[in-house]
């Protein structure tokens, strides 16, 4: 009975991380993003943003509060009953992919470009606060992120430059300065650096 997009205004009780804001702010951000990548991935710049602002809208559903693993699935559904058109009900639910070196990896255009942005949202904020994974401890999941972002590119035959867009996803924070934009593009270049050489490695 109610769209999903009456229910993006609920994600602003909901904390994406104490120093990154709320999963609402998070939604911003990634919207802009998406459509910063949009033109890139060969989406439409329009269904690129309005998917990316209905991406975590499920999570306040009951159903997704009672069975977190359908997050992405029921926004599809409701997409759908919504009468949002497929490209932005499929980027709804294939946006968390992929997931793991095993898992599909998204192919249609509006679901590349909001599933980059979210990672790169993530990967940027979390490096901005200083929170980098150590040793066996990931607690917030970012090599997989890093790994996501580069089988994307890859899977997809992307060219992107991606200094640029690391920058752009850090003004959207709002709470760093130039230099610190170059630290924080420079250790991730790193990092993403790290992750293909292993993922190299594996494929032999």
């Amino acid at each position: 009975k109610q769209t999903l997009d009456s229910r993006v205004d609920a994600l602003k009780g909901r904390v994406f991380h104490a120093k990154l804001g709320a999963v609402y702010d998070k939604v911003q951000r990634v919207e802009a993003l998406a459509g910063a990548l949009a033109e890139t991935c060969g989406a439409d710049a329009t269904d690129t943003k309005w998917a990316a602002r209905l991406t975590k809208a499920d999570l306040s559903t009951g159903m997704v509060t009672e069975f977190p693993d359908l997050q992405g699935v029921m926004g599809r559904y409701h997409a759908l009953n919504d009468g949002e058109n497929a490209d932005v009900a499929t980027a709804i639910a294939e946006h968390y992919g992929p997931l793991g070196p095993n898992d599909n990896c998204p192919s249609a255009p509006v679901s590349i470009a909001v599933a980059l942005a979210d990672r790169i949202d993530t990967l940027v904020g979390f490096f901005g606060i200083k929170e980098f994974p150590t040793g066996s401890k990931d607690p917030y999941a970012l090599r997989r992120s890093a790994l996501g972002v580069i089988r994307l590119i890859l899977e997809n035959d992307l060219h992107i430059n991606l200094s640029g867009i690391f920058e752009f996803a850090g003004q959207q924070y709002g709470q760093w300065d130039q230099g610190q934009f170059a630290e924080i593009s420079g250790d991730l270049l790193n990092f993403l650096n790290d992750r293909l050489t292993v993922a190299l490695r594996e494929k032999g």
